[in-house]
């Protein structure tokens, strides 16, 4: 019975929406439905550029986020007629108002390989299937959880720290592989970042696709001349999962150097609201350590955004990062990389030199102005929105290429910094 409504109501739908909205017009967009903060910051960075966008939640974290940082909720959308009413008696069609919502509301979904209303449900198929009969656009935007097949991980390291800290999606493989091969075939855009192991097809090759706001930060002015022998450096490091950041390393390293009589000060900050991290960071902290294992986070460009000198793991490997050095803007991010093996020692160089950690803070904020700020976010989104939506053909998969003189990296003035491939120069 639950098949036949859907089909019905479907069809019934699709042909009303199908065609409403003129191509002329601006699309508006939607974000979501998981509440990850980028979402937050992708939407205010497209409204400033002039489109009609709000992001859409199931919920938000209230561990590390406000309520006030997503526009609308599930539990916002109410039935707008008795036949909506009625249809939410059943089970599996208890959403389906809220499936209306987004035909009736938007024109660009900006989701995740996790998909959207029934994205727990067996119908998830039949909802994708349905906003895109009624004209609706796709463009996903992976985060980590949706489309990470443990089984299929280049970087052994990382599927290990991941199921220290998320062993239930290894169980989820087979609906996470159905998910990513209905978007491969018919998204209209997919935003690859440095995890994409998994995916056979991208169109846009940034290195990590995280927006900053960076109006919300202030980059250091003074730096501290602290060197471990004449004054403490103090370390700062923001898991919210130690396992995946490599803590235990840094943890180990960081005692290491004290027991020597390096004067350094680890500082954790471990699921404490943003705007906390931002004042820490500014007011305090020397160096920021974000994750060892593999790539970097938003934490990563938070700290840069301050002009903090920031490890990260940005180890060159042929599978995973060579790719961002040739093909897209890795080889202008100033920062530092290391491993657990050598953390100690990369700590070493940044705590007795000021002057390099200056330098280097003072290029992570340029670089983040460059490729995260909400202008460039504007910029990218904008060459996106005009291939899926104009139909205009904008050469997406250059949008990055060094190589390219009209690429996006050569438009505006490269960042320089110390680091060959984001390691200290001996």
């Amino acid at each position: 019975m639950e098949k036949i409504l859907i089909k019905l109501v479907f069809r019934l739908y699709r042909y009303r929406r199908k065609g409403s909205i003129p191509k002329s017009a601006s699309p508006r967009l939607m974000w979501g439905v998981t509440p990850i903060i980028n979402f937050k910051y992708w939407n205010e960075a497209l409204k400033l550029k002039g489109y009609n966008s709000k992001t859409f939640m199931t919920h938000y974290y209230s561990s590390i986020n406000k309520r006030a940082d997503f526009d609308i909720y599930f539990e916002d959308i109410k039935p707008k007629s008795l036949m909506r009413g009625l249809l939410m008696r059943f089970s599996s069609l208890s959403k389906i108002h809220l499936l209306l919502y987004i035909a009736d509301n938007f024109d660009i979904i900006h989701t995740t390989y996790e998909g959207l209303v029934w994205k727990d449900s067996k119908y998830w198929k039949k909802e994708l299937d349905f906003y895109r009969n009624c004209g609706l656009k796709f463009v996903v935007l992976p985060y980590g959880s949706d489309y990470q097949m443990y089984s299929q991980l280049y970087n052994k390291s990382w599927h290990h720290a991941l199921l220290v800290n998320y062993p239930e999606s290894a169980k989820r493989e087979k609906l996470i592989s159905q998910k990513i091969e209905y978007f491969v075939e018919y998204a209209d855009c997919i935003m690859a970042g440095f995890q994409f192991d998994q995916i056979a097809r991208w169109d846009i090759l940034p290195y990590a696709v995280y927006p900053m706001n960076t109006s919300m930060f202030r980059p250091k002015t003074n730096y501290s001349k602290n060197d471990g022998k004449n004054g403490i450096v103090k370390v700062y490091h923001t898991p919210n999962h130690r396992g995946i950041k490599g803590t235990e390393f840094l943890i180990q390293a960081v005692e290491e150097l004290k027991a020597e009589g390096v004067l350094v000060e680890l500082c954790l900050l471990e699921n404490v609201q943003n705007d906390v991290v931002r004042d820490k960071l500014y007011q305090d902290a020397d160096i920021l350590v974000e994750q060892l294992i593999l790539g970097f986070a938003l934490s990563a460009l938070e700290g840069m955004a301050t002009g903090l000198p920031v490890i990260t793991n940005l180890e060159d490997d042929e599978n995973e990062i060579k790719v961002f050095r040739r093909f897209s803007y890795l080889n202008e991010c100033p920062a530092v990389s290391s491993n657990p093996e050598k953390i100690k020692e990369t700590l070493r160089c940044l705590i007795k030199d000021a002057e390099l950690r200056k330098s280097l803070g003072e290029a992570g904020v340029k670089y983040v102005e460059k490729y995260h700020s909400y202008t460039a976010m504007g910029e990218i989104f904008s060459a996106i929105h005009d291939r899926v939506w104009y139909n205009k053909e904008n050469d997406l998969i250059n949008f990055f290429n060094p190589n390219n003189k009209d690429s996006y990296n050569n438009k505006y003035p490269i960042v320089k910094h110390p680091l060959k491939n984001n390691r200290i120069p001996k």
